[in-house]
């Protein structure tokens, strides 16, 4: 996804929002993006026992935990309204300016949202947030300098540094929203800054230093940076990737490094300049402090693993967890990984600081669960923030060299981190659970096993899988395929932009549709793990998830798994509520 801006000409034509449809009450932005007019306090956010803590080991002081008390703004931005067609999974990116601050001055926090026409999040098990990435023309650092799926990650930068921005900056939007329905929805992206003013920035007492993003990705330089992780594959229950090879095929049906061939490499790699190179506006570098870091995964993803890589050492300097919020009590972590409802750790000051120099490489791989489920179209991707060495090569920021101190594991950092000398690997969620993650789903009751008619062909049409739909195999029967022979999977819906999927789901796959239910967790009628994927089948941009082809064929062999006897169970990954079967003959 690294300079997505390569691909902004591309998609001016296509990519716009539909700016037609009207909601009753839209959500509104706030005036004072264009001047310091109206006060609004920078303050933790209320409720958030996780965010008042990060404030808290800051400095600021409580209840309120307001940062920089009558300097810094919190300016409420507002993209859309978005008409998000049935369907639609699609990468988009927008083809004017979007809303920012229209006078210079310093972002110190970042927190994105995605609302419906009542201005609150709409249920992610109805449409949801897949990704959104904010860029400017000119790039602040290296690539993107914020991002955020559903999990909604906060991005705060230490207290006594900001990341500069120009008035005269302009920003762009890409971003990926996904109606898991047959209806169309509207929806607005919502983003909070807190954004300090340049005089008062650089004025005594705040006195802030810049910091600039780097922008780390397992898949460097793709616009759409997915790869697949199938049950299986990997080891002691996990798969690693771009390190490993994590499944037989990548999201599109093709094979590609580390998807049905072997890995090309130990990572996605970024090379931070040369001394006396530029790297976006970090000019004459000269080395810098990493001084905040947070990832982004996907549901089923464990961790981004990020190191830094000198003169053919690595290090390991953070390992951003995804931490799932229990289904009954939310106060409480530890569910398997299986949905949305989940939390991305962050680390930095005054905890966590990496001195790094010129020609370093940072690298950075994601880890994801293969025992419970197989997962498709995965991220893993983490931003940095940097506060460059000035010109003479003194450090603006404390921070550890970590191929000379300790390293701590342990959850809480309880060597104390920065300040004892010591690398802590560990770090903290940005915020609780989130309403909207509340709706899980969950296996419920069974399905007929009914021998119906003999077919070779399913076509997916009305978002209804023809024949085999569990919708109506109660009347029709399950069809059946025999043994050695080719079934054909045709979606008449691409004729309409609509993507649909084949994927296995554990028999009967009947129940409530919810964030953890359907699983690609394919186990036949006589429970037998059986995993198949088609890959989104419809047509679309280059910089999307579709396979470009309607039609998919799965070879009901033997060799592939199959056995005569078995019913075999699959659901669209896009609607999951779409779900199907047939028996082999």
């Amino acid at each position: 996804m690294r300079r997505l801006l390569l691909v902004v000409g591309i998609v001016l034509a296509v990519g716009a929002p539909a700016m037609a449809a009207r909601a009753s009450s839209p959500p509104l932005p706030e005036p004072n993006f264009a001047g310091t007019v109206v006060p609004s306090p920078c303050a933790a956010q209320s409720g958030d026992p996780y965010e008042a803590a990060r404030f808290a080991q800051e400095g600021w002081a409580g209840p309120d935990y307001v940062r920089y008390p009558g300097a810094c703004q919190r300016l409420h931005f507002v993209y859309g309204p978005i008409v998000v067609k049935p369907g639609q999974n699609d990468v988009l990116v927008t083809p004017v300016t979007i809303e920012k601050p229209a006078y210079d001055g310093y972002v110190t926090r970042f927190a994105p949202n995605l609302v419906g026409p009542d201005g609150k999040p709409p249920d992610i098990t109805d449409v949801h947030l897949h990704h959104a990435t904010w860029l400017t023309t000119n790039n602040y650092g290296e690539g993107p300098f914020f991002a955020a799926g559903e999990e909604k990650t906060i991005g705060d930068v230490p207290r006594g540094y900001g990341m500069p921005v120009k008035g005269s900056d302009v920003w762009a939007l890409l971003y990926m929203i996904h109606d898991l329905s047959a209806q169309p929805k509207v929806v607005w992206i919502t983003y909070d800054l807190d954004y300090i003013a340049k005089d008062k920035a650089e004025s005594y007492p705040i006195n802030l230093k810049p910091a600039y993003p780097v922008w780390l990705d397992v898949r460097n330089g793709s616009a759409y940076p997915v790869f697949n992780a199938v049950r299986g594959y990997g080891t002691n229950g996990s798969c690693t990737w771009p390190a490993q090879e994590c499944a037989p095929l990548d999201p599109w049906g093709n094979q590609s490094a580390g998807q049905g061939k072997p890995p090309d490499r130990p990572g996605g790699d970024v090379r931070l300049p040369q001394r006396g190179s530029s790297m976006g506006r970090m000019t004459n570098f000269q080395g810098g402090t990493l001084i905040e870091i947070g990832g982004h995964l996907h549901p089923g993803g464990t961790d981004d693993a990020v190191d830094l890589v000198r003169g053919g050492q690595s290090r390991r300097i953070f390992t951003s967890e995804s931490r799932y919020w229990d289904h009954v009590d939310h106060s409480q972590l530890g569910a398997p990984p299986t949905s949305w409802d989940f939390s991305m750790t962050t680390t930095g000051l005054p905890t966590w600081g990496i001195h790094v120099l010129p020609g370093d490489v940072l690298r950075i791989n994601a880890t994801y669960d293969s025992t419970v489920a197989s997962t498709y179209e995965d991220m893993g991707i983490a931003i940095a923030m940097m506060a460059p060495d000035t010109p003479s090569g003194r450090p603006n920021a404390p921070g550890l060299d970590p191929f000379t101190v300790g390293f701590d594991p342990t959850e809480g950092c309880s060597s104390g981190g920065l300040a004892a000398g010591v690398v802590c690997d560990k770090g903290v969620v940005t915020h609780g659970h989130l309403p909207e993650a509340s709706t899980y789903g969950g296996p419920v009751g069974t399905i007929t096993t009914k021998a119906g008619s003999q077919t070779n062909q399913v076509d997916i049409s009305g978002f209804t899988y023809v024949p085999g739909d569990l919708s109506t195999i109660g009347t029709t029967g399950v069809p059946v395929t025999r043994l050695g022979q080719q079934l054909t999977f045709v979606n008449t819906d691409a004729a309409a932009d609509v993507y649909h999927t084949v994927t296995t789901c554990a028999y009967p796959c009947a129940g409530a549709t919810g964030l953890a239910f359907p699983l690609a967790n394919g186990d036949t009628s006589a429970g037998r793990p059986l995993d198949f994927d088609s890959a989104q089948l419809g047509y679309g941009l280059p910089i999307g998830g579709a396979s470009n082809r309607s039609s998919w064929t799965l070879d009901v062999t033997a060799a592939n798994g199959f056995r005569k006897g078995e019913t075999v169970t699959f659901f669209c990954r896009i609607h999951p509520y779409m779900r199907g079967a047939f028996q082999v003959g």
